[in-house]
C-alpha cells in the first residue's frame, strides 16, 4: 500500500459526510441493534486496509504516518465536525479508532448509540426527509419492515413473511446506491 492510498482525504471525507447524514446513520446503528445485543455501534472506515503480513513490514511506518494525518485532517474539517456534532446532540458519541480483522488493519469512525436514541435519530433522519409529523407513524412502521427484510439476520425468512416497502422511506432514490463500494 501507498502512502497517497492510505492519504485519500478526498475520498474518506466524501465516505463519512455520507456516513454521518442521520437517514444513513440510522440504517447503520439499527442494523447494529437488530444484529448484536447491548448498545448500537457503527464502524465506518476511512484509511484503506493494511495486510497483517505488511503490518510490521517497511511499509508500516509510512502507513502510520499518514494514518495520523488523515485522522487529523478529518478530525479537523469542519463539515465533518458539524455532521459528528449534529449525531452528538441527539445523543450518538463518534471516535476515530484502529480497527482489524482477520485480513488486515485500517481505521474506522466508530459511532456509538444508545439503544434508547434510536427512536431520536428516527425523528432527525425523518425531518431531513420532510416527513410531515401526521404521517411519521406508518413511515417509521415501513422503516422498521424495511429493516428486518434487509438488515435483520434472518432477513431471508423475512423476505417470504413480510412486505416489500422498497428502500428505507427516509432515503430519497438517489441516494440508494451511494455507499455500495465505499
Amino acid at each position: 500500500m501507498t502512502t497517497s492510498q492510505a492519504l485519500d482525504i478526498g475520498a474518506a471525507k466524501q465516505r463519512l459526510a455520507l456516513a454521518l447524514r442521520p437517514r444513513i446513520a440510522l440504517i447503520g446503528l439499527t442494523s447494529c441493534a437488530l444484529q448484536f445485543r447491548g448498545d448500537a455501534e457503527d464502524r465506518i472506515a476511512v484509511t484503506d486496509r493494511m495486510p497483517h503480513s505488511d503490518a510490521a513490514g517497511p511499509g508500516a511506518e509510512a502507513w502510520s504516518a499518514a494514518t495520523v494525518a488523515l485522522i487529523t485532517a478529518l478530525d479537523a474539517d469542519p463539515d465533518l465536525r458539524a455532521l459528528r456534532q449534529r449525531l452528538f446532540d441527539v445523543g450518538i458519541a463518534s471516535a476515530f479508532e484502529g480497527d482489524h480483522d482477520d485480513a488486515g488493519l485500517w481505521t474506522s469512525l466508530v459511532l456509538r448509540c444508545p439503544r434508547s436514541v434510536l427512536s431520536t435519530l428516527e425523528t432527525l433522519a425523518a425531518d431531513d426527509a420532510g416527513i410531515a409529523r401526521a404521517e411519521r407513524n406508518e413511515v417509521s412502521a415501513q422503516f422498521a419492515i424495511y429493516m428486518l427484510r434487509n438488515h435483520h439476520r434472518d432477513w431471508q425468512a423475512n423476505r417470504t413473511k413480510l412486505p416489500d416497502v422498497g428502500e428505507s422511506p427516509y432515503t430519497p432514490p438517489e441516494e440508494w446506491n451511494l455507499l455500495v463500494g465505499t
